[in-house]
């Protein structure tokens, strides 16, 4: 990658600039982003619709198995063609699926390990996702060998890197389920509006129950589980830019990135002075 052709204001950012620049890549290139993101939604959610037929209770739990496997693959994919972007080669859901086919099965074997360790080790989840979060930049982007990158992952680290990573992951984490959470509520009510078919709300019956009725809708309900994921699909996209700009930012402090482009930008000045 050459910093000169970022098509990003190179500059170290917070979790909230990352934030609005992943809006801001989004709306320039939502089609081609959604339809990368449709090619693992759709058929994650056939796959949670047809498991939760055939389970009629306890979906929730699996179901959320099945979109933590799709949203990994759809976030390798995704930074594989949204990098190059970034420096200015055009995005290409081809190319995207291409280059996660040619190391699926070790970013897929990498991958399952982290979050298994963070999930059956003392560790949360968080604390090992804040040193291993950036796995498909490490893979897909900088193309690492496979014995490289835990010591690149480490590197990423550096420099306050791990501890920045947790704040940032526990922001853009609430930030996305309160964002899912909105939408769905905004189709909840769409739907009891528009079709007379609420999808929760509305089907709810006051009383000492109600709580259960609810937990038992989000937990057995294939069609509530569907929906909820389809939420969580829709606001992926802007969540993963904006953890993917969480990277470039650490980079540009370990590696300076700012200043070399102020070294270029001035040499260059000075070639053509002396000119």
């Amino acid at each position: 990658m050459k910093v000169e052709d970022c098509i990003v204001s190179v500059e170290r950012r917070t979790v909230g600039g990352c934030l609005d620049l992943g809006f801001v890549f989004f709306r320039h290139f939502a089609l081609p982003l959604m339809q990368l993101t449709a090619c693992f939604a759709i058929p994650c959610s056939v796959l949670v619709w047809l498991l939760g037929d055939a389970m009629r209770h306890d979906v929730f739990v699996p179901s959320m198995v099945i979109f933590a496997f799709f949203s990994m693959l759809a976030s390798g994919a995704m930074v594989a063609t949204v990098g190059p972007q970034v420096f200015g080669v055009p995005i290409s859901v081809r190319f995207a699926l291409k280059s996660l086919g040619k190391r699926a099965l070790a970013y897929i074997l990498v991958g399952t390990i982290f979050r298994l360790s963070g999930l059956c080790l003392v560790l949360p989840l968080l604390f090992v996702m804040a040193w291993a979060g950036h796995l498909p930049e490490v893979m897909f982007l900088e193309r690492t060998s496979f014995n490289q990158i835990s010591q690149r992952l480490s590197w990423l680290g550096k420099g306050g890197g791990y501890s920045r990573n947790v704040g940032r992951l526990i922001t853009i984490v609430s930030f996305w389920l309160l964002f899912a959470f909105g939408l769905f509520m905004i189709f909840d009510v769409i739907s009891g509006m528009v079709f007379n078919a609420p999808i929760v709300a509305g089907t709810l019956v006051a009383g000492p129950d109600w709580w259960d009725d609810i937990t038992s809708r989000l937990l057995d309900d294939p069609l509530v589980v569907v929906i909820l994921q389809l939420t969580l699909w829709l606001t992926f996209p802007i969540v993963r830019l904006a953890w993917f700009f969480c990277y470039l930012d650490q980079r540009i402090r370990n590696e300076c990135w700012d200043l070399e482009l102020q070294f270029r930008v001035e040499s260059i000045r000075l070639q053509e002075q002396s000119s």
